[in-house]
């Protein structure tokens, strides 16, 4: 009971005295340990008495962290090895993700360590010479007392063992974990997913991922980049095989990240805990308490004869703390079995929430916005369209300064080349679905940013604009994993711009990355008056239409509307327009022909 109060007090206390940064280390304000935030202070520190660091990579949502934060880090012994011993840090992976990607590379070159958190000991000049998962108190204190001895008195030979990690892995070219993206997936890939533990059953959306190899037991915390991902892969799903499951769970998936990771002022937190409060012996936090379920407690909220049906569709064997996966999913269409879900949902709602990371990341929010632009154009729902452009005014009025041309990747944070490219692509999609020339215009202006800060023309390439330790760069490859990576969205953006605005630098640039990539997209141009029916149907006709490389754009038949158009894209004065009738044009190779 002790322990559970002080857990809560070091919990509540950031929200008091908390340093300025993310919440991952807002959440270490009033520990026993004296974190540092990752920077240059720490650094200086570590070089000017002479003391290894501690680093704890991981991020808020993280239970595993949760429980060492709550429980380790709690210890006196463990706080005191730490502070006498080290400088200790807190890296947060959504507030320098390549930082902590770079370490996770040599921590599977050391000894096979992967996943958050990743316990480390560096040297001051940030070469690491121990790597560890999750640890108990004991076996942590274990770890930092014989890597302080070693420290103490074999200080060379650390020293040099530590470069040789980096030497290691930089040998074996080890790269980013394996690529996530779930877009490569099959549909029937996706349509395994559906069945298990991994979706949220109940809410929808997808958890991060599953600790079992029969995917029965799912790490509980959501990211907002899977869940745009997941939506994307869906919809191109519907597209290629007209099921309409795929459109419906793109629906799903969307719907739960609205509901339960979009801020008040419409941009994305980073992810949503695995951990809520739940009544017992005082209040706790227990690991998935928002998504598991007692059978008593169904059966109390739904009659003994619908609970039967649940269990029977989840497949329930426990008395309690039961996890959803489908069993019998022909049960979905039982309508005693619906309104028992809805009823369950509603319930489940009313708990107490998980906490959620609530930095507005960028690149994230670049995701999601090409998520909702999407699927608004694809599906034909304008609530889509009009979640992604209020996503797309908070990022862009909150992290990019248009007049110094700055773009951040978070509060604080300078953005990588990966935020600009991600960004642009939501925009450019967001143009396609709401034909609103302002989203092409930013991207413009960003793109133009992200050439005059990363690109690097002698290599062919950009920069990733990551704040990596010189001596540890060049560890990663890039591509795509959790996160797409700026070598696979930055030429797609590129060419996009190219075939609208006929700016054939950028054309050469995006032919460097892939031949593939060299001949210019079609466009599909269509004329005519947004309130009339027919206009809207034509839009949507040509969105629904699956075509792997396509622009559409709308040109109003009269106004302003039309000039700020017909100015950003020259090839489209020509086109003849009529205010009573819709027109489609063909565009390609700097010609229009009508369809």
């Amino acid at each position: 009971m002790v322990r559970t109060i002080l857990a809560l007090l070091v919990l509540l206390a950031p929200a008091i005295s908390a340093p300025a940064g993310s919440r991952y280390v807002a959440d270490g304000a009033g520990s026993p340990v004296k974190w540092e935030a990752w920077g240059t202070h720490a650094f200086t520190r570590a070089k000017n008495e002479k003391r290894p660091i501690f680093v704890l990579i991981s991020y808020a949502s993280s239970f595993e962290t949760y429980r060492m934060q709550r429980e380790a880090f709690l210890v006196g012994e463990v706080a005191e090895t730490l502070n006498t011993y080290f400088v200790p840090v807190l890296l947060d992976r959504f507030e320098y993700p390549e930082v902590a990607e770079t370490y996770e590379t040599i921590a599977r070159s050391m000894n096979g360590t992967a996943g958050w958190p990743i316990l480390m000991t560096l040297t001051p000049s940030l070469e690491p010479f121990r790597a560890a998962g999750y640890l108990e108190a004991g076996d942590l204190n274990r770890m930092l007392v014989i890597e302080a001895n070693r420290w103490a008195h074999e200080n060379a030979a650390v020293v040099a063992e530590a470069r040789q990690h980096v030497l290691k892995a930089r040998a074996m070219g080890e790269a980013r974990a394996p690529a996530a993206n779930a877009r490569t997936h099959t549909p029937d890939t996706l349509r395994k997913w559906r069945a298990l533990a991994i979706r949220d059953q109940l809410g929808g959306g997808y958890h991060r991922a599953v600790r079992d190899a029969e995917w029965h037991i799912p790490y509980f915390e959501k990211f907002t980049s899977d869940q745009a991902l997941i939506a994307i892969a869906h919809l191109d799903a519907w597209q290629l095989t007209r099921d309409p499951a795929f459109a419906n769970e793109a629906r799903a998936t969307l719907d739960a990240a609205l509901r339960d990771l979009r801020q008040k002022n419409g941009g994305f937190d980073a992810s949503q805990d695995a951990h809520n409060l739940v009544p017992a012996q005082g209040p706790e936090f227990w690991n998935g308490a928002f998504y598991v379920w007692n059978k008593d407690e169904i059966t109390r909220l739904v009659g003994r004869d619908a609970a039967v049906k649940v269990f029977r569709l989840f497949g329930m064997t426990e008395a309690t703390r039961n996890i959803l996966r489908l069993e019998d999913p022909a049960l979905l269409e039982d309508a005693e079995v619906k309104a028992a879900l809805a009823k369950l949902l509603d319930v489940r709602q009313k708990r107490p929430q998980p906490f959620r990371e609530k930095n507005i990341i960028t690149g994230i929010n670049g995701l999601m916005i090409s998520a909702l632009a999407r699927a608004g154009a694809i599906l034909g729902e304008r609530t889509y369209v009009d979640a992604a452009s209020f996503t797309a005014r908070t990022v862009t009025t909150t992290l990019w300064n248009a007049q110094k041309k700055t773009l951040q990747h978070s509060g604080g944070v300078d953005a990588l080349a990966v935020d600009y490219a991600l960004l642009v692509q939501g925009l450019l999609d967001l143009f396609e679905a709401s034909y609103d020339a302002r989203w092409l215009e930013l991207a413009i202006a960003l793109q133009r940013r992200q050439d005059q800060l990363f690109r690097d023309e002698s290599a062919g390439r950009y920069a990733t604009g990551a704040s990596v330790p010189e001596i540890l760069r060049g560890l990663l490859a890039d591509q795509d994993a959790e996160m797409p990576a700026v070598s696979s969205v930055a030429p797609v953006n590129l060419l996009r711009l190219a075939t609208l605005t006929g700016n054939e630098a950028w054309r050469t640039r995006s032919a460097a990355y892939a031949a593939s990539l060299a001949s210019a997209p079609k466009i599909a141009v269509v004329t005519g008056d947004l309130r009339l029916q027919a206009t809207r149907d034509l839009l949507r006709s040509i969105h629904d239409r699956r075509e792997d490389f396509r622009i559409v754009v709308f040109v109003p038949a009269k106004g302003p509307a039309r000039e700020r158009i017909t100015q950003l894209l020259p090839f489209t004065r020509a086109l003849a327009a009529d205010p009573e009738q819709a027109i489609e044009y063909d565009c390609s190779g700097g010609e229009c022909r009508r369809r």
